[in-house]
């Protein structure tokens, strides 16, 4: 793998603009140059920039097909969501390490994926990268801190799929309650003065009290004829 791109190389390579000569690469990057070049030369090996020497004047440094094609790259990843390797990245800066190659080491990921995840997280500003006398080393943000206490963002968390409504059981409806018919007014006083017997009772006893009237009338008539006879009898108005 030493010849895939890592985080210094795409850190040095966007840096690079048009027109920009070798002379005055050192400059750009905070550093000399002679640590320039050596960069320069390394992203050359690479075949990420090529450049043409001309002695006595400056040479120019030029993007080749390979270099812009990861820019790129970076750039497309640099808008991704935020992720658990985003954060394992996070985490290692907080613990104190701020060279991408012990990153690299910690979290075990190619030098190449590495360096995309360095370049989202500075794009999205969770990580700042400062190139000097050669050396790139890497800071967290006030965002990257806190970002690696809190752990993943819920917006970064996947939503479980949505179930399928189970098919609920149909339920039978419940039978209408029967209608009741509210009492006369009076019966419920009847019924109490009743005792609480039934109609029928009512009734047969009241059919029993006119019958007892009838033969004590009855009776009361027997003995009135008879009383009316024996004074009839006792006058000698009624013989026998």
């Amino acid at each position: 793998m030493a010849d895939e791109p890592n985080f210094l190389d795409l850190a040095a390579l966007s840096r690079i603009t048009p027109d920009l000569v070798v002379e005055k690469f050192g400059s750009r990057i905070n550093s000399s140059f002679f640590d320039g070049s050596n960069i320069l030369g390394t992203l050359r090996l690479k075949g990420l920039i090529d450049f043409t020497a001309n002695f006595p004047g400056q040479s120019i440094i030029t993007v080749t097909d390979v270099g812009k094609q990861l820019l790129k790259e970076a750039g497309d990843k640099s808008t991704a969501q935020f992720d658990s390797i985003d954060l394992a990245i996070l985490q290692q800066l907080q613990a104190g390490k701020r060279s991408y190659m012990d990153i690299g080491n910690a979290v075990n990921l190619r030098p190449k994926d590495l360096a995309m995840h360095l370049y989202k997280l500075s794009q999205q500003q969770y990580a700042v990268y400062e190139i000097k006398n050669g050396v790139l080393d890497i800071m967290l943000t006030d965002k990257g801190l806190m970002q690696a206490k809190e752990g993943m963002p819920r917006t970064a968390v996947q939503a479980p799929a949505p179930q399928q409504d189970a098919v609920q059981p149909v339920q039978q409806a419940a039978p209408a309650p029967e209608m009741q018919v509210a009492p006369p007014p009076g019966a419920e006083a009847g019924a109490q003065a009743s005792g609480g017997m039934s109609i029928e009772e009512i009734e047969s006893r009241i059919k029993g009290s006119k019958r007892s009237r009838n033969m004590k009338l009855a009776v009361v008539v027997i003995v009135l004829v008879a009383a009316v006879i024996v004074v009839l009898f006792g006058r000698g108005i009624i013989h026998f």
